[in-house]
């Protein structure tokens, strides 16, 4: 129920109600919020006393004689007359309809300027949202120029990898950019695992294996994978879900030796 009060307090119902511009079924929908909810009573409240500040923070001071006018038609009214029969003089009627029109004309301007603080709110926030759009693209952009460059680098190996008798479907290229201290992968194809299973990359340094990460599909897109110093192999296995510390005993399914079996990318 709060979320449909929000909803309520956030349109602009209450306001509308305020200046008689509401249908019959808003009148009757506003008035039950009123009733119910000691929230809208609050609001409503403080729209009236925004509304009477505004009003008096525009208002203009009557003519002088405007009063002196006034005076002197009820003393004549309380006056005894021949007649019954009692007029309204016309300087009293055009007073009456000076501060109709006042009225009508503060409450337009409130409207207006409400509705312009509305506005100019929504475009700052668009305004903001598609300069942070801008500059999330940009950064991706440039993210994406950045790692191409590196792989039409010449400097940079690349090494084709195919997967044994545990992963026949596995398909994927290596580029390793020692100057640059870049190592990517794109998997071309990868078999399906059981749940509990994922491919791992490793390598070799020293004798010891370093874990490398998790290898999964990516349509195609180049993933990124913590470059090692000294490395002198690359090894997929696949591993049990959380095993990250060691490779498993011929859990081996693809390698590559960074010695023998590079192919330089033109």
């Amino acid at each position: 129920m709060k979320k449909e009060v929000e909803i309520f307090l956030e349109s602009d119902l209450l306001e509308r109600y305020l200046i008689g511009e509401t249908s019959y079924d808003e009148e009757i929908r506003t008035e039950h919020f009123l009733d119910t909810y000691p929230e809208v009573q609050t609001a409503y409240a403080t729209l009236q006393d925004n509304l009477e500040l505004y009003a008096k923070a525009h208002a203009k001071k009557a003519p002088v004689e405007l009063k002196e006018l006034v005076l002197e038609a009820i003393s004549k009214e309380d006056a005894p007359m021949e007649s019954t029969k009692k007029t309204i003089p016309w300087y009293f009627v055009a007073a009456c309809v000076t501060t109709l029109l006042f009225g009508a004309t503060t409450v337009t301007l409130w409207k207006q300027n409400k509705l312009l603080s509305n506005e100019k709110n929504t475009v700052a926030s668009q305004i903001e949202n598609l300069k942070k759009d801008i500059l999330t693209t940009n950064s991706k952009l440039e993210n994406i120029k950045s790692k191409y460059a590196v792989l039409n680098d010449p400097e940079t190996q690349k090494y084709v990898i195919n997967g044994n008798e545990r992963a026949k479907n596995l398909r994927s290229v290596a580029y390793i950019n020692p100057k640059e201290r870049m190592t990517a992968i794109n998997i071309v194809s990868m078999p399906d695992l059981p749940e509990d299973k994922e491919f791992k990359m490793w390598a070799e340094v020293n004798g010891e294996m370093v874990s490398l990460g998790v290898l999964e599909k990516a349509d195609r897109k180049l993933m990124s994978l913590p470059f090692q110093d000294n490395a002198s192999k690359y090894k997929i296995t696949i591993e049990s879900k959380g095993n990250s510390d060691f490779a498993s005993i011929d859990s081996e399914v693809a390698n590559i030796n960074l010695l023998k079996d590079s192919i330089s990318v033109k």
